[in-house]
This record gives structure tokens, C-alpha cells and sequence, in this order.
């Protein structure tokens, strides 16, 4: 019995696009309460990650 096996009809591709349309924006940063009390310099982190935020929405 020499047969040979032939691949099923549902393998993935290789040289298929994984995706469209324009590239994904990242997810924003998770806030947790205890961010708006964490001192981060002059200022706390939950300030800090607000700014850096608004600072990438007007890039």
C-alpha cells in the first residue's frame, strides 16, 4: 500500500494576508485607581498616561 497523503483542503495558507485595511492603533493603557495616587515625578501616573494619551490622539 503505497499512497501518498495529500493535505486536507482547509490548511492554511502561508502566502494569505493576515489582515486589511490600515494598521491597528494600540490599545490605550489600563487605569486603575491606585494610579491616580502613585507620585511619578512632579506629578502622578494616572496624570502622566492622560497626557501621553491626549499627546498620541493629536499626533
Amino acid at each position: 500500500m503505497d499512497r501518498a497523503l495529500t493535505p486536507p483542503l482547509w490548511t492554511p495558507s502561508d502566502a494569505a494576508e493576515t489582515h486589511t485595511g490600515p494598521a491597528p492603533k494600540p490599545l490605550r493603557a489600563p487605569v486603575f485607581i491606585h494610579d491616580a495616587i502613585t507620585p511619578w515625578g512632579t506629578e502622578t501616573l494616572l496624570l502622566k498616561l492622560l497626557r501621553e494619551q491626549a499627546a498620541d490622539q493629536d499626533e
